[in-house]
């Protein structure tokens, strides 16, 4: 059974994230609630799928069946309940999470981080730059959003730190959570920095770095920038604000002529 949590994420940085890794266009549209069952249609490109959701004896059980994307679009006019959503598929570490930015009915982002069981959500550690855990609450859910609107979500704070953890991890520069060891096979300890590799022996082939997963010590991005002094400042946590992002992502559009 799969489960997920969601957390909140600053709109400016799921934008950063949409500008740097795109997205698809899903639609869905949700019946009304029945006694045992909630059922819902799915369009995303040139797929449909009619999904229903009943009780299980250890939990929801999801049945997904395709159906002809015209099919789809005629059940989609006639339920009660739509939304539509940007979807972006993101790698931390060796998992996949997804980055949700609703549209219809009214604008809202979230992260999504599928799991296999309770117990991977449980030891799941967020990075920084995941906003409050919000999986327990009812309106954060696709058919609440749906049948209900989407929720006034609070302002997620923002700091350098942050922002320094999603740019490492758009780098595919991942590094875990002080403290947390994820689920993933042990890779071999990297050189400390002014040390020199050993030399290669004949024959032996050199190892290639794994997507998504930590291969050169994450570094600050006034270090990417060649600031001499950037060590002084590694340690602050300096707050920024949303807008401080969005107008920096306007600055970086390029200009018409």
């Amino acid at each position: 059974m799969v489960t997920s949590r969601r957390y909140l994420i600053a709109s400016s940085l799921a934008r950063l994230i949409r500008k740097e890794r795109g997205g698809n266009r899903v639609t869905e549209g949700h019946f009304p609630n029945q006694a045992d069952r909630s059922s819902f249609v799915v369009v995303e490109g040139d797929k449909g799928s009619l999904v229903l959701l009943h009780a299980g004896p250890n939990g929801p059980i999801e049945e997904r069946t395709e159906v002809p994307r015209a099919h789809a679009e005629a059940l989609l006019d006639v339920t009660p309940g739509k939304l539509d959503y940007l979807l972006t598929h993101l790698t931390v570490g060796t998992r996949d999470i997804q980055i949700v930015r609703f549209v219809t009915p009214g604008p809202l982002d979230l992260i999504s981080v599928p799991f296999e069981s309770d117990e991977e959500a449980r030891d799941f550690r967020p990075l920084s730059w995941f906003g409050s855990d919000v999986t327990t609450e009812v309106a954060y859910q696709n058919r609440s959003i749906a049948l209900e609107g989407a929720p006034q979500a609070p302002d997620v704070p923002m700091s350098n730190a942050a922002l320094n953890s999603l740019l490492d991890t758009l780098e595919n520069r991942y590094s875990a959570p002080r403290g947390y060891t994820p689920h993933a096979p042990a890779q071999a300890a990297a050189p400390t920095r002014n040390a020199p590799a050993a030399p290669a022996q004949a024959g032996e082939r050199t190892a290639q770095p794994q997507r998504g997963v930590l291969s050169r010590p994450a570094a600050p991005v006034d270090a990417d920038l060649g600031d001499d002094d950037a060590g002084d400042d590694n340690d602050l946590n300096l707050n920024i604000e949303d807008n401080v992002i969005r107008e920096l992502a306007r600055s970086l559009r390029p200009q018409r002529r």
